[in-house]
């Protein structure tokens, strides 16, 4: 597994969005998590998915195909501006795709699992 880490030093979001770009196109379904409190970004992905039944009693998990237009929703998101606790590249706390790749953490720490 590969792991890359956005620090403070990253000001912008274009890298993080040049990574996910490239798994984004190899993938084929999304499941992104949200804190309860996160109404706006929940009902910003439900646009692209649907709620999944789960135990998790602190937030949401909103899970879908990845289509053109979901990309393009990815991809236009601008970097979060409330980045004293994380350097948030994104506004989703989870984001994973069914080919190993995830974005956890606001986007600060990326996780690709190559295929064998």
């Amino acid at each position: 597994m590969r792991e890359i880490e956005f620090n403070y030093t990253y000001l912008t979001n274009e890298r993080w969005k040049e990574i996910i770009a490239v798994y984004l196109k190899g993938a084929k379904n999304f499941e992104i998590h949200c804190w309860d409190e996160e109404t706006e970004e929940i009902a910003a992905v439900l646009s692209y998915g649907a709620l999944k039944k789960t135990g998790w009693q602190y937030g949401k998990i909103i899970v879908g195909l990845v289509t053109p237009e979901f990309i393009d929703f990815l991809l236009e998101q601008e970097k979060p501006k409330d980045t004293d606790i994380y350097n948030k590249m994104t506004p989703f706390f989870s984001i994973f795709l069914d080919n190993g790749f995830s974005s956890e953490h606001y986007g600060t720490e990326l996780h690709i699992t190559e295929p064998d």
